[in-house]
C-alpha cells in the first residue's frame, strides 16, 4: 500500500507586544464566545437528537440488536467465498448444471492490484483502517437525520455495505440499520481488514449481471482488473455507488466524472502521486458490454426456472416482503426497485456457488414437449435479422395437479440461441383466458349457478364489445363462457368487486401474479385488458388452483435446497403451505363451466378432442388484433397453459396461430395422460346434482337467506301496515271533517283536539310504502289553523311543534331500522359464505386424515 503524505506543518507565529493596557483581561474574546456558543448548540442538538432517537426507536433498537447478534453468530467465510460450485440435479439425482461463476473470477486480496482497494477506501470509507465496522461520525449522522425528520440516512462503512449486500434486504428502516451495524462489528472481529476488502470487491454488483470487480472488468473492458488502467480502475469502483447512473457504456459522462473525483481523493489521501493523478485524468477509456464474459448463461429452460425459484425462496428466508398489489404507482415503483436489488443479490450468490438444488426436472419429458412446440410452430419460418430467432414464438407451462409441481417450462421454439424462458419471464395480455379466474369463480362464490342468466347487452360504451359483435340477450353463465361473451365477463367482474369490496384482481394477487398494476383494479381485466399481463406459469397455476379445490400452491420445480458448506437443508417443498383462494364449490363449478367451451356446439374450442380424456376443462384467449393467442386447460392430472405470438406484439392470424395453441395443448395432454384412468374432477360434498343442474352450498345459502328475509319482511310489515292503515283512516276522518270557514269561531279547544288527532297518525315505512308525505300534508293544514289563532306563537304552537318533531324522529328511526335490517341480512349472507369455506376446509382435512389412515 502506498504511504500517505504527511500533512504540512504550520509554523507558530510570534505574539506582538501590547501597545496599551488590556482592559478586558479575564474575559473571553467575542469571537471565542461565538465559537463556544456554536459548539454548545451543536452539542445540545446532538444530545436532543439522541434523546429523541432513543425515545422514538428504543424498542426497535433493542429488538434489532438482538436480531443482529443472532445473525452475526451465523456468519461464516463461505457466505463470501464459495469453495463449492452450485449444482442443479434432475429428478433422478443426476447433475444437469454446475455453476462456477465466482470460482472463475474471484481474486484474493494479495493477487489484486492494491490500487483497486485504495480507490474504494478513498471514496467510500476514508477511516476504514481506523474504525471497527461502524464509523462513529456516521452513527451521529444517522441519529441527527432521524431526529430532524430526514429519514434513516447516514454514511455506511465498507464493512456495513458488505453486510447489507450479503445478508440484508434493501429495506430502509431503523431496525435494518441497527442490524447492519451489529453484524458489521461482528464481521470485523472475525476477519481482517484485507479479507473484508476482498469479500466486498468480489461480491458487490456492477451492473449488467456482473458481480465482483474482476467480472466487471471483463464485462466492460474485456480484460482482468489487474490489466486495466488507473482510470478504468477508478471508473469500475465508481459504478458501485449506482450501477445505472455510473454505467460506463450508457452514461460515460457520469462515469468519467465520478472516476476523476475518486482519482482526486486518491491523490489527496496519498494513495497516488501527482504525476499518476495528472496522467490518469488525461487518459480516456472505451467501454462496451462483452456479454460472453460472465459465462453464466442458463441456456436450459428448466434450470433457469429452478435458479429463479431458488432466488425467491432464499429472498423470503431473508425476510423480503413480497407484494403483488399496490395502492399507488409510487409504491409500486419503489417496490419494484427494492425487489430488483434484492433479487440480483441473491441470484448472484446462487451463481457464485454453495448450493445443491434438487429438482423434479425430467429432461426426457422436457425434450418431448419441446419437440411438440417446435413441430407445431414449424409453419412459421420468418426470423428476426438482429437476433436470428424466429419472429413467431410460443411458450408453455405444465403443472402436475397431484403435487403442484411445474413438470415442464417451455420458453420458446427451441432454436439455437433461444435461451429466454418466456414461460415465466414474458408478461403477455391473457385475453379471455383470464375469465374463469376473475369473473366466473368469484361469481360462483357469490352463490350464482351455471344456469344463472346475465344479459350480454352493452349498457354503454365503457363496456367491451363481444367477440361476435352482437348481443344474444340473456345467457346462462355456462353458455356465456362457452362463447366467450366479453360483456357478461365484464358485468360479473364488476358485480364481484361491488359485493366483496375487494379489487377485481384480488384472486390474482393472492395467487402471486407478479405483473399486476394499480390500474388493474378495473373490470376490463376480465377480458384480458391488463397493464402488463401474465405469464404461462401464472395462468397454469391459476387453473391448477381450481383443480386443487380452490387451494393455491406456489408453482416450483424444486424439491429441496441444501447448503454445501454445512450440508444443511434450507428448503423442502413438503414444508410449503397452501392458500385458500376459492371455495370448493366455486372452483368445481368453474371447471364444469369450462367443459362447455369444448362440449357446446358454439364453444370456442368446439371440435377439439383429447385421445385419453372425456372429462377436461379448457379456455381460449384472444387479445385485440389477436396479438396474443392462448389455450389454457386441465384434466384431473395435468394443467397446461400455452401462448403464441411475436415477442414484439403484432397482429396474428387467429385461425392459424390460435389453432396452433390448441394443437400444442392437445398433443401435450395426449402425451401426458396416456395410460391414466379417465376420471372426472373431484366433486366436493358442497355440490349436488338437483333438477338437472349443479346446486352449491353457496347458492343454497343465498336462496335460503333471501327466502327468510322476504318471509320475515312480509310477516312483519303486512301485520303492522294493516293496523296502521286502519288507525290512519280514523285519524283522517277526524282531520277532514267539515270546518267553519271563519277562523274566529274556532275555540282553542277545537284546535287542540285536532293537534291531538294529528298525534294519533301512524307512520308507515316499509320497502314498498312510505306515508310521511301524507302525514306532512295533514300537519300543514293543522299548522295553518294554529297560525290564525296564535300568529306570534303560544301554547298551541308549542304543542304542535312537539308532536311534529316527535313524528320526524319516529320517521327517521323507522328509515334507519329498515336500512339496518337489510344490512344485517347482507352480513348474514357473508357470514354464511365464510362458514361454508371453513366447513369445506374441515371436510378437506377430514378426508386427508381418512386417506392418511388408509395409507398407514
Amino acid at each position: 500500500m502506498a504511504n500517505k503524505k504527511e500533512p504540512k506543518k504550520i509554523k507558530p507565529t510570534k505574539k506582538k507586544k501590547a501597545t496599551h493596557k488590556n482592559t478586558n483581561q479575564g474575559k473571553l474574546a467575542k469571537s471565542t464566545k461565538i465559537s463556544i456558543s456554536i459548539l454548545v448548540l451543536i452539542l445540545l442538538m446532538i444530545i436532543a437528537g439522541s434523546v429523541f432517537f432513543f425515545q422514538r426507536y428504543g424498542k426497535e433498537v433493542t429488538a434489532a440488536i438482538d436480531t443482529g447478534e443472532a445473525n452475526a453468530a451465523k456468519i461464516q467465510e463461505s457466505d463470501f467465498k464459495q469453495h463449492y460450485p452450485t449444482t442443479i440435479l434432475d429428478k433422478n439425482g443426476n447433475v444437469i448444471k454446475e455453476l462456477k461463476t465466482q470460482e472463475r473470477d474471484y481474486l484474493t486480496y494479495d493477487k489484486m492490484d492494491p490500487l483497486v482497494s485504495e480507490a474504494l477506501i478513498s471514496i467510500e470509507d476514508k477511516r476504514f483502517y481506523e474504525h471497527h465496522g461502524v464509523d462513529t461520525q456516521g452513527l451521529l449522522t444517522i441519529a441527527l437525520n432521524a431526529a430532524t425528520g430526514r429519514g434513516i440516512r447516514g454514511a455506511s462503512t465498507i464493512t456495513q455495505q458488505l453486510v447489507k449486500n450479503i445478508y440484508l434486504t434493501p429495506e430502509v428502516s431503523i431496525s435494518r440499520k441497527i442490524e447492519e451495524m451489529v453484524m458489521a462489528q461482528a464481521l470485523e472481529k472475525r476477519f481482517t481488514k484485507h479479507q473484508i476488502l476482498e469479500y466486498y470487491l468480489n461480491n458487490v454488483y456492477f451492473g449488467h449481471g456482473a458481480y465482483g470487480i474482476n467480472a466487471a472488468a471483463k464485462v466492460y473492458f474485456g480484460k482482468s482488473i489487474n490489466d486495466t488502467s488507473l482510470l478504468e480502475k477508478a471508473t469500475l469502483v465508481g459504478i458501485t455507488n449506482n450501477p445505472g447512473i455510473f454505467d460506463p457504456v450508457s452514461n460515460k459522462k457520469n462515469a468519467l466524472k465520478r472516476a476523476k473525483v475518486i482519482l482526486k481523493q486518491m491523490n489527496q489521501q496519498g494513495y497516488i502521486t501527482k504525476d499518476q493523478y495528472n496522467k490518469a485524468i488525461a487518459d480516456d477509456f472505451t467501454a462496451k458490454i462483452n456479454s460472453n464474459a460472465l459465462n453464466n448463461q442458463l441456456d436450459n429452460n428448466e434450470v433457469a426456472l429452478a435458479v429463479d425459484s431458488t432466488a425467491k425462496i432464499l429472498m423470503e428466508q431473508q425476510n423480503f416482503r413480497f407484494q403483488y398489489q399496490f395502492d399507488t404507482k409510487e409504491e409500486e415503483d419503489s417496490y419494484n426497485k427494492e425487489y430488483k436489488t434484492a433479487y440480483n443479490k441473491v441470484y448472484q450468490r446462487i451463481l457464485s456457488g454453495g448450493y445443491q438444488i434438487n429438482t423434479n426436472i425430467n429432461t426426457d419429458l422436457h425434450n418431448q414437449l419441446q419437440t411438440i412446440v417446435s413441430n407445431v410452430m414449424n409453419t412459421w419460418q420468418d426470423k428476426d435479422d438482429a437476433s436470428g430467432l424466429y419472429t413467431k414464438q410460443a411458450a408453455m407451462t405444465v403443472i402436475d395437479n397431484q403435487t403442484g409441481d411445474v413438470v415442464a417450462s417451455i420458453g420458446g421454439r427451441g432454436e439455437e440461441g433461444n435461451h429466454y424462458n418466456r414461460a415465466f419471464l414474458s408478461y403477455r395480455q391473457p385475453g379471455s383466458a383470464i375469465k374463469p379466474l376473475v369473473s366466473y369463480a368469484p361469481a360462483y362464490e357469490r352463490g350464482l349457478l351455471e344456469t344463472s342468466t346475465v344479459s350480454d347487452d352493452r349498457p354503454n360504451n365503457t363496456y367491451p364489445n363481444n367477440v361476435y359483435n352482437s348481443s344474444k340477450g340473456n345467457l346462462t353463465l355456462r353458455n356465456a363462457l362457452a362463447i366467450s361473451s366479453n360483456v357478461v365477463a365484464y358485468k360479473l367482474a364488476s358485480e364481484n368487486r361491488d359485493d366483496s369490496k375487494e379489487p377485481v384482481y384480488q384472486p390474482l394477487a393472492q395467487m402471486q401474479f407478479t405483473g399486476l398494476d394499480v390500474q388493474d383494479d378495473n373490470p376490463i381485466i376480465a377480458v384480458g385488458g391488463m397493464t402488463y399481463g401474465a405469464t404461462t406459469q401464472e395462468m397454469a397455476s391459476g387453473i391448477a388452483t381450481l383443480v386443487n379445490q380452490g387451494n393455491y400452491r406456489t408453482p416450483l420445480n424444486i424439491q429441496t435446497i441444501k447448503r454445501k458448506d454445512t450440508g444443511k437443508e434450507v428448503f423442502s417443498q413438503n414444508d410449503l403451505s397452501q392458500q385458500k383462494i376459492y371455495s370448493d364449490d366455486a372452483a368445481y363449478l368453474t371447471l364444469d363451466t369450462m367443459k362447455a367451451v369444448h362440449q357446446d356446439a358454439d364453444g370456442t374450442a368446439a371440435g377439439l378432442t383429447l385421445a385419453h380424456n372425456q372429462y377436461w376443462a379448457i379456455k381460449t384467449g384472444t387479445t385485440d388484433e389477436a396479438k396474443d393467442l392462448w389455450t389454457v386447460g386441465a384434466t384431473p392430472y395435468y394443467t397446461v397453459a400455452v401462448w403464441a405470438g411475436d415477442d414484439t406484439p403484432q397482429a396474428q392470424d387467429n385461425s392459424t396461430v390460435g389453432q396452433a395453441t390448441k394443437e400444442i395443448f392437445k398433443q401435450t395432454m395426449d402425451l401426458l395422460n396416456n395410460g391414466k384412468e379417465d376420471t372426472d374432477f373431484q366433486m366436493p360434498s358442497s355440490v349436488q346434482q338437483s333438477g338437472g343442474q349443479l346446486i352449491t352450498r353457496s347458492s343454497q345459502t343465498k336462496q335460503v337467506l333471501a327466502t327468510r328475509k322476504s318471509a320475515l319482511e312480509a310477516a312483519t310489515t303486512n301485520l303492522d301496515t294493516l293496523a296502521k292503515q286502519k288507525a290512519n283512516e280514523i285519524t283522517a276522518a277526524k282531520l277532514e271533517s267539515p270546518m267553519v270557514s271563519d277562523a274566529t269561531t274556532f275555540s282553542n279547544q277545537l284546535i287542540a283536539d285536532r293537534i291531538d288527532t294529528l298525534s294519533d297518525f301512524e307512520i308507515i315505512v316499509t320497502d314498498t310504502q312510505d306515508n310521511w308525505q301524507t302525514f306532512d300534508q295533514y300537519a300543514q293544514q293543522v299548522y295553518a289553523l294554529v297560525q290564525q289563532v296564535e300568529p306570534s306563537g303560544g301554547t298551541l304552537s308549542n304543542q304542535y311543534t312537539n308532536i311534529y318533531q316527535n313524528k320526524e324522529t319516529e320517521y327517521a328511526h323507522a328509515k334507519s331500522a329498515l336500512n339496518s335490517a337489510v344490512t344485517t341480512v347482507d352480513d348474514q349472507i357473508d357470514d354464511t359464505k365464510d362458514q361454508s369455506k371453513e366447513l369445506d376446509k374441515q371436510i378437506s382435512e377430514l378426508k386427508k386424515q381418512i386417506e392418511d389412515e388408509k395409507d398407514d
